[in-house]
């Protein structure tokens, strides 16, 4: 068994600060102000890009290509979820900066929520989380 497969790249496992988040999901555990959820997930993408800087020269021949070193990360999830875990997400939403597990390498991530997006009549909520570089 691979170290990849060993870990649940099907669950997103996140927790931060919440404002308001409605009544209690069975995907939640709260504490005080302090929310943590594991969320059943039908897809979770993820897509890493490295930041390159390009120089052109004029009067040269060419461009150069540096690798500045620092990549990014943008997490694009799609789970079937109830209206009140979707809540829950809302006062995540709202409640300051979260973190994740990383679901395919593990570790703590902060992240940032760049969308939500939820269908009540198909219970689908779809997340794109953007990591923040510490």
């Amino acid at each position: 068994m691979t170290e990849i497969s060993k870990k649940n790249p099907q669950i997103l496992k996140i927790k931060g600060p919440i404002k308001e988040g409605g009544g209690l999901s069975v995907l939640e555990i709260r504490t005080n102000s302090m929310v943590e959820m594991e969320i059943p997930c039908s897809e979770i993408e993820i897509n890493i890009e490295r930041r390159i800087q390009r120089t052109i020269l004029h009067g040269g021949e060419g461009d150069d290509l540096s690798d500045q070193g620092a990549e990014s990360a943008i997490y694009d999830i799609e789970a079937y979820i109830e209206v009140d875990a979707y809540t829950t997400i809302m006062g995540l939403f709202r409640g300051g900066q979260p973190t994740i597990e990383e679901p395919f390498e593990g570790g703590e991530v902060k992240v940032a929520f760049k969308n939500i997006q939820y269908s009540a009549a198909k219970r689908l909520l779809k997340l794109r989380l953007i990591e923040d570089i510490i």
